[in-house]
């Protein structure tokens, strides 16, 4: 996930504070800015929600790699609350409003474990305070993220308890391995297929490694991957996941998306629709339902 290279189209735009229009479909709801502590750093986002009474499902999103603000995901927003979700996302630390200061794990190894461990801490503060809220219900919150998110959402549900999480496009190798193979692919000297190869036949294990925490993620887990993903090696990703989910009879769940890159485009520049596939599955799991591991 080489900087500089993770902005996607997803990321273009902030729905108004208080109303939303979609397609064919007209979506109310109500929208505060929230400030929680982790560790005596004051962070800051915005918590949207539905126009409906009682308790409702929190989604709280985690950030990719880079400078990110709460105006990331911003056209999940809409989708979520229309199935009853409430939506939660803050400005990452050292960002936009955010106190701390900012730290990048794709440049060096050597600060990843420390800086992926405080991001976690981030999102295990934000649910925890979140859940004091008389809207949300604290049984059912939901971690959702992309990229980065894929190494940060295991460690923080193991500091906070959590209902589920969704992952697309996260790497489940190591930091190491990742920015190798993302120097071989991003970089279009190598295909997809033979940096996939590559990976698979070489050492760069260093820096952050998720396997650790994926061995004790026992809530249901939702990955997916498009199988054209140029920044993440998703054949040593997915090898790792199945192997997980078999030795640890871990709740894993695999979504391949044929012909998808990092940011789940095509290549002519239509998206795949991940976001429904996301809210049908978490209102799977809220049925007790089981979704189908594909």
């Amino acid at each position: 996930m080489v900087e500089g290279m993770r902005i996607h189209s997803w990321l273009l735009y902030v729905l108004p504070m208080a109303l939303s229009s979609t397609a064919g479909n007209h979506c109310i709801y109500s929208s505060e800015v929230i400030r929680f502590n982790s560790n005596g750093v004051f962070l800051e986002g915005q918590l949207d929600l539905p126009n409906s009474e009682g308790r409702v499902p929190m989604a709280v999103f985690v950030h990719g790699s880079g400078m990110r603000t709460r105006a990331d995901y911003a056209d999940f927003i809409a989708p979520f609350l229309q199935n009853n979700i409430a939506v939660f996302r803050f400005d990452k630390r050292g960002v936009g409003n955010s106190g701390g200061s900012y730290s990048d794990v794709d440049v060096s190894t050597e600060n990843s474990p420390v800086t992926i461990h405080t991001l976690a801490m981030d999102v295990a503060a934000a649910i925890k305070y979140l859940k004091g809220n008389t809207r949300i219900d604290s049984s059912r919150c939901v971690l959702v993220g992309a990229s980065q998110a894929g190494w940060i959402i295991p460690v923080a549900a193991e500091l906070e308890d959590i209902y589920a999480t969704a992952i697309f496009s996260g790497p489940t190798v190591s930091v190491g391995e990742e920015i190798y193979y993302s120097s071989l692919a991003e970089s279009k000297n190598y295909s997809v297929a033979d940096a996939n190869k590559m990976v698979l036949s070489s050492n760069h294990s260093a820096g952050f490694d998720p396997i650790p925490y994926l061995r004790k993620l026992d809530r249901p887990s939702l990955w997916i991957f498009g199988d054209q993903d140029e920044s993440i090696p998703i054949d040593h990703s997915l090898q790792i996941l199945k192997q997980v989910r078999d030795e640890f009879h871990q709740p894993i769940y695999i979504e391949i998306v044929s012909g998808a890159n990092h940011g789940m485009r095509f290549r002519d520049g239509t998206r795949s629709d991940y976001v429904s596939d996301i809210l049908r599955w978490i209102n799977n799991n809220n049925n007790n339902g089981r979704p189908p591991d594909k």
